[in-house]
């Protein structure tokens, strides 16, 4: 391509074009790169923060509420790992004897 031939106004304006045009394709790449790596982690099992050292493994065991062992059988939405406090629903089901009916 000859550029003498364009004039100042010319060549600006295609140089602005460039620059939208690297930005846009750089933002598409660190798009799909992270996307790229999200659908990895997940594949394994790793969360992002881990893998991208922003976080420790500690870190994360503690954030994990657990599998789930308990749901409330009059709402499914309540949902309990057996650790920590029990819920009120939970200590209603365990008066009334029918904790296990509630087991997963």
């Amino acid at each position: 391509m000859d550029l003498s031939k364009f004039t100042v106004v010319d060549l600006t304006a295609l140089r602005d074009a460039i620059l939208i045009e690297m930005k846009t394709r750089e933002t598409a790449a660190i798009e799909k790169a992270r996307a790229d790596i999200s659908a990895i982690a997940a594949s394994v099992g790793i969360p992002v923060a881990i893998l991208m050292g922003k976080a420790s493994t500690k870190e994360a065991v503690v954030k994990n509420k657990g599998v789930v062992k308990y749901r409330d059988p009059s709402n499914q939405d309540n949902q309990w790992s057996g650790r920590g406090r029990s819920p009120a629903w939970v200590k209603v089901l365990e008066a009334a004897g029918k904790l296990d009916s509630a087991k997963v």
